[in-house]
């Protein structure tokens, strides 16, 4: 019925297969809980895309548990961003470009302009 040929052509095949899938799944399903909230939030189209406002601790660049401040209103975020990423350690005042938990990109900003999305 199958040939010796066609046994060995499945078999590849089959192996192909779950080997693009392995290498496929693990880029994209997350390995933490801080990827999967921020992936959850960047394809949520209920969430819409905001700029806010956030003071940082000074001498890192990695920034946990973030309140900010919402740009419209003035007022501190109903939620904290999980983790926020950073590359100015000298840097605390920030801009952030986020969707929920998902952060798109940062800004450092002067302290003036800071104190005036607080009001």
């Amino acid at each position: 019925m199958f040939r010796k040929d066609n046994i060995v052509k499945i078999i590849i095949g089959v192996a192909l297969l779950i080997a693009a899938f392995v290498i496929i799944g693990s880029a994209v399903f997350p390995r933490n809980r801080f990827e999967y909230v921020s992936m959850r939030d960047r394809i949520n189209p209920l969430i819409s895309q905001t700029t806010s406002y956030a003071k940082v601790q000074k001498g890192t660049q990695s920034y946990d548990n973030v309140q900010a401040i919402d740009s419209k209103t003035g007022k501190n975020l109903s939620y904290r961003l999980d983790h926020v990423g950073g590359y100015d350690p000298s840097r605390e005042y920030i801009s952030i470009n986020h969707k929920g938990q998902y952060v798109k990109e940062i800004t450092y900003i002067s302290k003036k302009k800071y104190e005036q999305a607080q009001k």
